[in-house]
């Protein structure tokens, strides 16, 4: 009995031990397939649609926005402070250069004016007999010089009172369109009150900032195109001045252009949509957007060689909404990948699926 149960035991431990050793083998020998197929779909081919690279003639244009800027704009103000006792135009018409638009109080002025003309009277005839006692003998020099200063003194006074009466009348500094009066007729104003805003719109400036890498490509006179919201026909325009420098935040150029403006539609504050026009790029390689690999420092894309996708350095130019101007780092006939990017890796191999040019 007791031989027996020791054979037994031999035969169980020596179930483990086999159990043992033969059953991670086993668990081995099954795993191997699934690592084989794993490693074999992490080289598979990864399907590509490629573009061929050709180049063709673009024109080079940029568009920016724009704010319509009258041509003349003042706001009217008073120099003296005083009573408002007339006023001459009607709101929103068109007003001559010249026109009296406003009237202040003029009364203590026009008094004074008036007490000068009698005194300057008076001093001419004094001056007049006090010559003829001269040349009688019965005057000095000196008492007709006395009366020569008065009379002087009260010319001069009297042309400063017309001057300053005459800024008691404002007038229009230009032909335009005025706008709304802010004050009326009775009202006290200071040089600090605006009275009202006149504006010349017959024609208009059009004032729009032009990115610092296009600056060498425009210059005085060229011609721009723009659009207005609302407006359904196409306005013309001519580069005329620029500001001479470069705004540091913006890293732009305010440019700013003359359009006529007979119909007064456009109006100041506006925005226009403006079109730019520079020089005609021939033989420019254009590619699709989407092929473009964003990196710290520039773009990359991905050129098929020998069937393997190689990651090429790029410099770009002119972009349109689809497309971008490559100025470096590939040549006509070189074929790109455009899709699957993200699966993509330097020298995975690739099935070209569609190509298109």
């Amino acid at each position: 009995m007791k031989k027996n149960i020791k054979y037994i035991s031999v035969a169980l431990i020596i179930l483990v031990v086999a159990a043992i050793i033969i059953i991670p083998k086993l668990i081995s020998t099954k795993e191997k397939p699934a690592n084989t197929q794993t490693l074999d779909t992490k080289n598979a081919p990864v399907p590509a649609t490629g573009f061929i690279i050709t180049t063709s003639d673009i024109e080079n244009s940029i568009r920016t926005i724009g704010t319509i800027v009258a041509n003349e704009e003042v706001e009217l103000r008073s120099e003296t402070s005083k009573k408002i006792t007339g006023i001459y135009f009607k709101e929103g018409s068109f007003v001559s250069k010249g026109k009296t638009l406003f009237k202040l109080d003029d009364s203590e002025l026009d008094a004074q004016f008036n007490k000068l003309m009698i005194e300057e009277e008076l001093a001419v005839k004094n001056e007049e007999r006090q010559s003829q006692l001269i040349e009688k003998g019965l005057s000095t020099q000196s008492e007709y010089d006395i009366l020569t200063n008065t009379l002087e003194k009260i010319r001069a006074d009297i042309k400063l009172i017309d001057i300053q009466l005459d800024k008691t009348s404002i007038r229009a500094p230009f032909s335009g369109t005025i706008g709304l009066k802010n004050v009326s007729i009775g009202s006290y104003v200071t040089p600090a009150t605006t009275l009202a805003t006149i504006q010349d719109i017959s024609k208009v400036k059009l004032d729009f900032s032009l990115p610092e890498k296009y600056i060498a490509n425009f210059r005085i006179g060229q011609k721009i195109t723009f659009t207005i919201d609302g407006l359904e026909e196409d306005f013309d325009g001519i580069v005329t001045a620029y500001e001479p420098r470069v705004e540091g935040n913006t890293r732009s150029l305010t440019v700013r252009a003359v359009s006529s403006n007979p119909s007064r539609k456009l109006i100041p504050g506006t925005f226009a949509n403006v079109t730019l026009q520079l020089s005609d790029i021939n033989e420019a390689i254009m590619i699709p957007t989407q092929a473009l690999i964003p990196k710290l420092k520039g773009q990359d894309v991905y050129v098929l060689m020998n069937g393997l996708a190689k990651l090429s350095d790029v410099q770009i130019g002119l972009r349109t909404e689809s497309s971008v101007q490559v100025t470096g780092g590939l040549n006509p006939g070189d074929t790109i990948l455009t899709t699957n990017l993200l699966r993509l890796r330097p020298d995975a191999k690739v099935i070209i699926e569609k190509i298109e040019q």
